[in-house]
């Protein structure tokens, strides 16, 4: 199971996802009478309880609706119902059922003002005493990712980053469950929303922000501290950020903008219409504006000219070996982190990383080991475009093309992301 971090499970209890218990086979001894199909609950405000299992049987028969004091074990890929049970009187729906599965996932999660910020994927639950209660929602991507039976990506992703403790929901934060809630009816609704979204990081929420409507962004932009506010504005993908200032009053737009620092909003206004821009401008503190005004106009000088000749040419029939020695030629003059493979004519072929030639062996070619230069700068490219793509691929230096597709030279990451207009206060 995956870390479950926003539930710390005390000693004696046993933690599972709703998505790994449904479709287990439920056996009666040695008898399988079906699969677990739902949980029936019963809230009881901080937690909820598991009253009933939900077994659906094959060939059209009516599910069962099994009361939990029933199961005798809940096991690894199993529910083990007593032996002894009599299931005569199991085929009604006990009155007043929650359904967890049909009623509560996929469920709308709304704020306090009935504003919508998320959807439930999943629930976690948790055996204790022989009970098991609902303990929290799952609002992860990851969960989602379970749901639609891409378990291997999920657990991929969490091996990667774990931000469970961002995405899970207490059910003590969820309010009442509404009066009729059904398999189409009924949304949760949290007691507290805007104190977790402020615990989450910026780029978090604004992953969030980004599934919502233009309308429910401006919502929850109002009531987020401006510091934050700026910040998630900041990490929304440019059209969202059109969208949210678009349609904000100007001078709320310009007291978000205010709060960022200066390489922040040139970012923000960068991709903004022009006369937004000019508008805004009026409205910001007027030391801020300049330093703005002046990271834009730098941001369309061209990357080219930031370039250096300060590179290692190799021909794709050099062996490892003579790459090693041009490596350490070079670096007796300056750092270098990959070699350029180019033909008679200057032509980019691939690039190798400096790491790859210590575990190479000597007589190999670098055309076999070469990796593709898929990601280049053009002789017209920005200093914005450089910025862009060296925040998003964590290159040490970009190879400037020309429109032949020669090789002109390349841009430093330190000679663009260490500018000072970059570090303006």
């Amino acid at each position: 199971m995956d870390n479950v971090a926003a539930y710390h499970a005390p000693a004696g209890e046993k933690l599972f996802r709703l998505s790994d218990l449904l479709k287990r086979p439920v056996r009666m001894g040695d008898e399988k009478i079906g699969n677990l199909s739902d949980l029936v609950i019963l809230d009881k405000g901080a937690v909820a309880e598991v009253t009933h299992v939900c077994v659906h049987r094959p060939f059209g028969r009516p599910q069962f609706f099994v009361p939990w004091r029933h199961v005798q074990e809940l096991a690894d890929k199993s529910v083990v119902l007593d032996p002894k049970t009599e299931t005569g009187s199991f085929e009604k729906s006990p009155p007043g059922a929650v359904l967890l599965e049909d009623y509560i996932v996929d469920k709308k999660v709304l704020d306090l003002e009935g504003r919508e910020v998320e959807v439930v994927y999943d629930v976690m639950l948790a055996l204790k005493l022989d009970r098991l209660y609902v303990v929290g929602v799952d609002l992860s991507h990851r969960a989602l990712l379970r749901r639609i039976g891409l378990k291997w990506l999920a657990n991929l992703t969490a091996s990667i980053t774990d931000r469970m403790e961002n995405d899970m929901v207490g059910w003590n934060l969820v309010g009442p469950l509404p009066d009729g809630i059904g398999s189409f009816a009924g949304d949760l609704r949290l007691k507290v929303v805007k104190e977790q979204l402020v615990k989450m990081p910026p780029v978090d929420v604004a992953r969030i922000l980004e599934q919502l409507s233009e309308e429910q962004r401006v919502a929850i932009f109002d009531w987020l501290e401006p510091a934050f506010a700026s910040d998630a504005l900041e990490e929304l993908d440019p059209k969202a950020q059109r969208e949210v200032i678009a349609a904000m009053p100007k001078e709320k737009a310009a007291h978000l903008i205010d709060a960022m620092t200066p390489g922040q909003a040139a970012d923000v206004l960068a991709v903004l219409p022009y006369a937004d821009v000019q508008a805004l401008f009026g409205l910001l503190n007027p030391v801020k504006a300049r330093k703005v005004r002046a990271i834009l106009d730098k941001q369309e000088w061209r990357a080219a000219d930031y370039a250096t000749l300060f590179f290692v040419k190799l021909r794709p029939d050099t062996t490892v070996l003579q790459a090693r020695e041009s490596l350490r030629q070079a670096k007796e003059n300056n750092a270098v982190a990959y070699l350029y493979v180019l033909d008679a004519q200057d032509q980019l072929h691939g690039l190798i990383h400096a790491t790859d030639l210590l575990t190479a062996s000597d007589d190999t070619l670098i055309k076999d080991i070469m990796k593709s230069a898929a990601i280049t700068l053009s002789t017209e490219s920005t200093l914005k475009e450089a910025i862009e793509l060296f925040s998003r691929y964590g290159f040490m230096a970009l190879p400037v093309i020309d429109p032949n597709g020669k090789m002109l030279g390349i841009v430093p990451y330190r000679d663009v992301m260490e500018l000072e207009h970059r570090f303006l206060g």
